[in-house]
């Protein structure tokens, strides 16, 4: 409730100041557990990507920082609007135990990879996380990226782009080796690349 709630208020405001132009909506599935897999170009990316994504909620794993050096309040705003902590530099069993839990219930769970903003737009570069929990899971992945030509700032078009599903039958994810995921990874990769060559 409060996330719907949320993006109902900052919808409007975000659209008119940052000229949100949103491209590949009819991509996202309606229901069923997805892997939504984006590039990270500010601390607004999740409020651009819930706000172009009105079929559903999304369910985000963020940085363990956000919750630890904001305060408690800031801590418990993100968990009741859907997201959870993920420790960056270490195995953190379980934030994956918590975005597995998630997929199997149906959810759409939303990473920004990359784990922190990268500013000049650089290529997204394969990132094995993503692959490992789609081959955990057996989610499907949709790739989507935001784009601004230069820093995202007030007034300066941003486009949040939605590529197609990428099915998992498709990911070559049938066994979990090195292999497999880091081709799965680059696979993904390659798609959300795409998207950011588009631009336009």
């Amino acid at each position: 409730m409060l996330y719907g709630f949320g993006r109902g208020v900052l919808s409007p405001f975000l659209r008119r100041v940052y000229h949100l132009n949103v491209v590949g909506e009819e991509n996202v599935p309606a229901s069923g557990k997805v892997i939504l897999c984006s590039n990270h170009r500010s601390l607004l990316d999740p409020c651009f990507l819930g706000i172009s994504v009105r079929k559903r909620q999304i369910f985000y794993m963020a940085k363990s920082e956000l919750f630890e050096c904001h305060g408690k309040w800031v801590g418990r705003l993100l968990r009741r609007l859907g997201a959870f902590p993920v420790h960056r530099d270490s195995g953190d069993a379980a934030s994956v135990r918590t975005a597995l839990s998630l997929l199997e219930s149906g959810k759409l769970l939303g990473i920004f990879p990359q784990g922190k903003c990268v500013f000049d737009g650089s290529p997204f570069q394969p990132k094995a996380g993503v692959a490992m929990l789609a081959a955990k899971s057996g989610a499907d992945v949709l790739p989507a990226c935001v784009y601004c030509d230069g820093l995202v700032k007030p007034f300066v078009r941003v486009t949040v782009r939605f590529g197609s599903v990428i099915p998992f039958s498709s990911l070559g994810l049938e066994t979990t080796s090195k292999t497999a995921v880091k081709q799965a990874a680059h696979q993904i990769a390659e798609q959300v690349n795409r998207l950011l060559e588009e631009k336009h």
